[in-house]
C-alpha cells in the first residue's frame, strides 16, 4: 500500500472512531484532520465533503457485516434445515450480531437521517451502484431462503418475493435502528428490552409466512 493509500485509510479510521464516539453531527472535518494528524487542506485532497467521507466509513463498517451474513447463510444452507427453519435461524443470528455491533446500526441511522434521504446528497453513478450492491446482500440471501421454503412447503408467500423481501429487511432494519437509538427510553416506556421487541417481530414474520393447515373433514358414519 502506497503512502497516499495509507493516509486515506488513516483518515477513514480517524473519522470512524470519532463518528462512532460522538455522532455525525458533533464531528467536524477539522476534528477528523486533527485525529488523523494531517492538515485540513490535506484531508480535502482525499475527501472533498464530509458526506463522501461518511460514505467511506459506512462501507468500511458494512464489509464485515456482509461477510458475516454470507458465512451464516453458507453454514445454515449446509445444515439440512427447512426454509422456515433457515429463515428463522438466519434472522435471529443476524440480530445477535447487530446486538453486539450496535455502533453499525446507530451510524447507519444517522447516515440515513442526515444524508441519504436528502436530495442535495448525490453520489456519482458508479459509487451509487457499488453502495447499492453492498446493501443488497441481505435481500439476495433472504430471497434464496424464501425460495427454499416455498419449494419444500415450509413457507407460504402471500405476495411476490419482490415485495416480501424488502418488507422483511426494511421493517427489521428500521426497528433495529430505532431500538439502537432509543434503547434506554424503550426500557422506561415499555419495561422490556429492545431486543425482545425485535425477536417478537421476527416471530411475527415467520408466523405470517407459515402455511395454514386446512382443517380435516370428518366423514359422517
Amino acid at each position: 500500500m502506497g503512502t497516499r493509500e495509507q493516509t486515506r485509510e488513516l483518515v477513514i479510521e480517524a473519522a470512524e472512531s470519532l463518528f462512532l464516539a460522538k455522532g455525525l453531527l458533533e464531528v467536524s472535518m477539522e476534528d477528523i484532520a486533527a485525529k488523523a494528524s494531517c492538515t485540513r487542506r490535506n484531508l480535502y485532497r482525499y475527501f472533498d465533503t464530509k458526506e463522501a467521507l461518511t460514505v467511506a466509513v459506512l462501507r468500511k463498517l458494512i464489509e464485515p457485516w456482509n461477510t458475516f451474513q454470507e458465512e451464516t447463510f453458507r453454514l445454515l444452507r449446509g445444515s439440512g434445515l427447512t426454509g422456515k427453519q433457515e429463515l428463522s435461524s438466519f434472522l435471529e443470528t443476524l440480530t445477535r450480531y447487530l446486538e453486539i455491533h450496535k455502533d453499525l446500526i446507530r451510524f447507519s441511522a444517522e447516515f440515513d437521517f442526515l444524508f441519504r434521504d436528502r436530495s442535495s446528497f448525490q453520489l456519482d453513478l458508479s459509487s451509487e451502484r457499488t453502495m447499492y450492491a453492498e446493501f443488497q446482500v441481505t435481500e439476495k440471501l433472504i430471497l434464496q431462503i424464501l425460495e427454499r421454503g416455498e419449494a419444500d412447503g415450509s413457507l407460504r408467500l402471500p405476495s411476490p418475493p419482490s415485495i416480501i423481501v424488502p418488507t422483511i429487511t426494511t421493517v427489521l432494519w428500521a426497528l433495529g435502528q430505532r431500538v439502537a437509538l432509543r434503547e434506554n427510553l424503550i426500557r422506561i416506556e415499555f419495561g422490556i428490552d429492545g431486543m425482545t421487541i425485535i425477536q417478537n417481530q421476527i416471530d411475527l414474520v415467520i408466523l405470517a409466512l407459515t402455511p395454514t393447515k386446512e382443517p380435516e373433514i370428518k366423514e359422517e358414519n
